[in-house]
């Protein structure tokens, strides 16, 4: 398969575009033949262009002004303009950065949190005012709810909503996440949902525990919310409504089935209605109001789903202590086959669209996503399991699903490539040094690829909980395991699989450092590897051109493994 059929069939799944939830009267789309994400209108037109990432957006109660935060490169590092509607123009706010910042509007106030954990004001014509400053470890979020501004203040326990005085008005145990609609805000803790509505009209709750799913997304509605959940491995969204202090599901939509995986990958309320994206890893997103994606509540006939080609299934296979794998497939077997890893964090491995699988599958290949132990979708204790002296676990996990894939005629090891990116990328490596033969190669992007110096990344930090303590001896026997600098030095060579060792110049996340040493000890085994450090691309979102370039190489080098893998073992 030559590199331009590669590039070509990326740039038809490309064309798709990917339409953005309804910001009011506006939404963040990248319509079909953009690069970037622009401000739009309800009837799509633009309203404004900044040439660069649009990372978030405000709009205020009027719509005349929308907050943009943008970047201009992959560092997640941005800054705020002020878009006025009516001209079209607009205004940057001096002096202030922000990293994905919650921002909100207080009438021609906006207020958001910049990048030092300062809660600012911001009025035409005035310097920002500082009106607090967080402390370390903790969190602050703006919300504008009923007519007023509420400040949710997290730290490492509790969550406190209070009014722009400080007026306290509800303490929650801490807030994973938060979102209003109208009157009501919707905060998601570790063990319930707790809607409140503003000025005072109480508060109404509904355990975790009750739900047909482990939840994803949540968003207020008037009197109620929306979650996305993920039950037996399929995306569904449920309606909630408060009723004397209870919030109990209304409506259930049923969102995919086994033969037919697709997700919700966002969910909105503006006004008139709630409204749902759905995608897969093939079929590129979809927004229209909830009604419309089911046609239906519970009590009536079965949803009406979507139908996207090549369509996703889910099948599941089981690890030698029993616990069950989910794994989501787009394509056919019998050609090369990408089996994509991650595994941490409790991040629920969604089957969004990519546009390189569908120029995969297009090229007669098959994508594997696994939900390994680590990640979320199967509740807590699937996320625990994985964490610390876990994370060996989790690497296991990935192994099976290659020799699981194998054993059910769906793959053979000269013809597949596993692929992992961030944490994934050390799952997908270390698998593949698991033993000789496992797999025909491994592409592995911005990893943390040696877990006894984790605290070399910018962002290890965050990563703690994760990783577990490396003074703890379970922890340290854990990283010796999956370590893939010790897997290299135990691995017996002759059957080495082919690296795509890939970095990013502007990753404000994770240090090139541990690639470049981990290249040179496979290379001087005598491994192939291809290592590749990409000028101005990041960790967070990129520009589309240079996304393109990336995912086209991954393609070709998985494609080039493959082949000349399944050439050796033949001998032909």
């Amino acid at each position: 398969m030559s590199g331009a059929s590669v590039r070509e069939a990326l740039r038809r799944a490309e064309r798709s575009g990917r339409p953005g939830l309804p910001l009011g009267r506006f939404r963040l789309s990248r319509r079909p033949g953009d690069l970037l994400a622009v401000l739009v209108d309800e009837d799509g037109g633009v309203v404004f262009d900044p040439g660069a990432r649009i990372q978030g957006a405000a709009p205020s109660p009027d719509g005349r002004l929308v907050a943009l935060e943008v970047s201009d490169d992959g560092t997640e590092t941005g800054r705020v303009l002020v878009v006025d509607t009516s001209s079209r123009t607009s205004t940057e706010v001096e002096g202030v950065a922000v990293r994905h910042a919650r921002m909100a509007w207080a009438g021609e106030d906006l207020i958001l949190v910049d990048a030092q954990g300062r809660c600012l004001r911001v009025r035409r014509g005035e310097p920002p005012r500082t009106l607090l400053t967080t402390a370390a470890g903790a969190r602050v979020v703006p919300i504008g709810v009923g007519g007023r501004m509420v400040i949710a203040r997290t730290d490492q326990v509790r969550t406190r909503l209070t009014g722009a005085d400080g007026a306290g008005l509800l303490d929650l145990p801490r807030v994973r996440s938060i979102s209003a609609a109208e009157d009501t805000v919707l905060a998601v803790t570790s063990e319930e949902l707790v809607s409140l509505r503003i000025p005072g009209q109480g508060t109404a709750r509904c355990r975790l525990e009750t739900l047909p799913g482990v939840p994803v997304h949540a968003q207020a509605v008037p009197g109620g919310g929306l979650v996305h959940l993920v039950g037996d491995g399929h995306s569904l969204v449920v309606r909630l409504t408060a009723d004397a202090g209870v919030l109990a599901p209304a409506q259930t939509v049923a969102i995919s089935r086994e033969h037919d995986v697709r997700t919700v990958s966002g969910l909105s309320w503006a006004p008139g209605g709630a409204w749902v994206r759905i995608e897969s890893p093939a079929g590129a997103p979809k927004v229209m109001p909830l009604e419309e994606a089911t046609g239906s509540t519970s009590e009536g006939p079965r949803s009406r789903l979507i139908t996207v080609t090549p369509r996703s299934r889910l099948i599941t296979v089981t690890a030698e202590d029993g616990a069950e794998i989910e794994l989501i497939m787009t394509g056919d077997p019998g050609g090369a086959t990408l089996l994509e890893v991650y595994g941490g964090f409790g991040i629920v491995d969604l089957p969004a669209f990519e546009p390189s699988v569908a120029a995969w599958c297009e090229l007669g290949g098959l994508h594997v996503t696994a939900r390994l132990r680590g990640g979320g979708g199967a509740g807590t204790s699937w996320h625990t399991s994985g964490q610390g002296a876990g994370k060996a676990r989790t690497v296991a996990d990935a192994v099976i699903v290659a020799r699981e894939l194998v054993r059910l005629g769906l793959t053979r090891p000269e013809r597949l490539v596993l692929a992992g990116a961030s944490l994934g990328g050390l799952v997908a490596v270390s698998a593949a040094l698991a033993e000789p033969g496992l797999a025909a190669g491994v592409a592995c992007t911005a990893a943390p690829l040696d877990p006894h110096n984790i605290s070399e990344h910018p962002s290890a930090r965050h990563w703690a909980e994760e990783f577990g303590d490396p003074s703890d001896p379970a922890v340290q026997a854990a990283m010796d395991d999956y370590s893939p600098f010790e897997r290299a030095r135990r691995f017996p060579g002759g059957r080495w699989p082919r690296f795509l060792l890939t970095t990013f110049a502007e990753d404000s996340r994770v240090s090139a450092a541990p690639t470049d040493r981990l290249a040179e000890v496979l290379t001087a085994r005598g491994a192939q590897v291809d290592r590749v450090h990409r000028p101005r691309m990041g960790h967070g979102g990129n520009h589309l051109d240079a996304v393109h370039d990336f995912a086209a190489a991954v393609l070709d080098f998985a494609l080039d493994a493959a082949h000349d893998s399944a050439h050796e073992s033949t001998g032909v």
